[in-house]
């Protein structure tokens, strides 16, 4: 499993620096202008369907089902049977939503982002960006279902490297587009269709590689099917836990001052870097593994100890990275992004909020993690309603803590709900028996916790020793300087970690010859 955790870790460490290079390029061109905010709202729809879909929901209802069928070796005609009518109902759906959202759209954005009925500018720009951006959809939905086949058979690379084909379709339109449309947005919005299509082409050849041509057919509601859509659609929300808080932040934030949505943004950008690279990566991994395990009857003692090796791996990558995004956030948004468009005021209320965002970003990577737990026993439910209480929990500190810190308080309140979530997540596994924490993780968690505040105690001095190279106008000498002190807090973390005898070299070399 954590041979597979790399694999897709590796990959999406590619897309996720293309999607950096990206939003350097959007902050650029767009700044935080009217037509960046209305862009962002109306990529938000499309966006956030992907997030759950391609991060946890579909593949939390398909991999159980599909997974089962494929360990049993008289099953393979009812495996190919399941995905071709799987397909068939997501095909078919799509279209029908699709064609409503159309013609519902003015009504979404009104949801979406009901600050925008005082701007007309606004809320016509972001209008017509969604329209075009919508059907987006479809090919998102399609990649996650190639995506979790080719998962359930271990074959991770492909799913792992497709969002970067989006990144660079971006990077292109914006480089080449732009200047043949009416605004970088709208450059931006085609790009999103782009995107879709070499996403759709290339998932579509590595299932082609497994032997699977999937057809659309007339689909019928077998008991596999009816399982699946039981699954699938309380795990829309469930999965997607992170997301609903993040559309609840741009509704709100659509209300503050222009400029506020794109502040979020970005910082949700940032720090969503360490999230997607590992946390993504551990719940990717570890749905199926979980699965094949359950379904094999391999019993708890397997199971609980890949589970407690899992979070165990999540604090180690989570709490370093909160700590160093604390502290570097001002150098790293000010180096990054203000340039053009982007404005020092703008960099001053992004680097806040992306400091607020940080300090839920260990509960962001434990939630992929538990998930797992619940999704491979079939249930997507509780996941559902732990979310549902974690978004109304967002909902009031949002707006009680704009009064006080403005977008800021929307990212505060993201990370409170983010730790209630794990909270309540790690109560009812512990009640219901499907975890237990072993001595190991419980003497580790407080060894990687003083590793941590080692290695922060040691960014701190490092960045006030370079402060005036950090802050410097010169983006090559600040980004030189950035990544120095980075390397070298990585260096001292991961130095505390072989010290304190959390991993060794000869265990870490067990994990990729198995």
């Amino acid at each position: 499993m954590f041979k597979s955790v790399f694999t897709v870790g590796f990959y999406t460490l590619i897309s996720r620096i293309l999607g950096f290079i990206r939003d350097i390029f959007i902050a650029s061109y767009l700044g935080s202008t009217v037509i960046a905010d209305a862009f962002f709202v109306a990529f938000r729809i499309p966006n956030y369907f992907r997030r759950i879909f391609a991060e946890g929901a579909f593949s939390a209802a398909f991999i159980p089902i599909f997974s089962g069928l494929t360990n049993r070796s008289n099953q393979a005609k009812q495996a190919k049977i399941f995905v071709d009518h799987t397909l068939s109902i997501l095909f078919f759906s799509i279209v029908i939503i699709a064609v409503l959202f159309h013609f519902m759209m003015p009504y979404v954005i009104r949801g979406l982002a009901p600050g925008f009925l005082d701007n007309t500018e606004a809320y016509e720009i972001s209008l017509h960006f969604a329209r075009i951006v919508f059907p987006y959809l479809l090919f998102v939905a399609l990649v996650a279902m190639f995506s979790s086949i080719t998962n359930t058979y271990n074959r991770f690379a492909f799913g792992a490297f497709a969002p970067a084909l989006l990144n660079i379709t971006f990077i292109g339109c914006l480089i080449f587009l732009s200047p043949l449309v009416a605004t970088p947005g709208h450059a931006l919005s085609y790009g999103v269709i782009i995107g879709g299509i070499l996403q759709f082409s290339l998932m579509y050849f590595a299932i082609y590689r497994l032997g699977f041509l999937p057809r659309v057919v007339l689909p019928k509601i077998s008991n596999n099917i009816s399982k699946f859509l039981k699954l699938l659609f309380p795990g829309m929300l469930g999965a997607g836990a992170i997301q609903l808080n993040i559309i609840v932040g741009t509704i709100i934030a659509s209300f503050l001052p222009t400029g506020s949505i794109s502040h979020l943004y970005y910082a949700d950008r940032i720090n969503q870097l360490p999230l997607a690279i590992f946390g993504i990566a551990m719940g990717v991994a570890l749905l199926p593994t979980l699965s094949n395990y359950i379904k094999k009857g391999l019993g708890e003692k397997k199971i609980f100890n890949i589970q407690n090796r899992s979070l165990e791996f999540a604090v180690v990558i989570s709490l370093p990275a909160t700590f160093g995004i604390i502290l570097l956030a001002e150098m790293i948004i000010k180096i990054f992004f203000e340039h053009g468009e982007f404005t020092t005021i703008d960099s001053y209320y992004t680097s806040r909020a992306l400091i607020l965002f940080a300090i839920g970003l260990p509960a962001y990577i434990l939630i992929k993690v538990m998930n797992p737990s619940f999704f491979a026993r079939e249930d997507t439910k509780t996941p559902l309603y732990v979310s549902l209480i974690c978004v109304i929990i967002n909902i009031i500190f949002s707006l009680f803590l704009i009064k006080y810190l403005r977008e800021t308080g929307i990212a505060l309140a993201t990370s409170i709900a983010a730790w209630v979530n794990v909270i309540l997540l790690f109560i009812i596994l512990k009640k219901r028996k499907f975890i237990k924490l072993d001595q190991k993780i419980k003497n580790n968690l407080i060894k990687i916790l003083f590793a941590a505040i080692i290695m922060g105690l040691t960014t701190y001095l490092i960045r006030n020793l370079f402060y005036m190279f950090l802050n410097s106008d010169n983006v090559v000498i600040g980004g030189l300087f950035l990544m120095i002190v980075i390397a070298i807090s990585i260096t001292v973390f991961t130095s505390t970690i072989f010290m304190l005898k959390i991993y060794t070299i000869e265990e870490i070399g067990k994990y990729f010859k198995k």
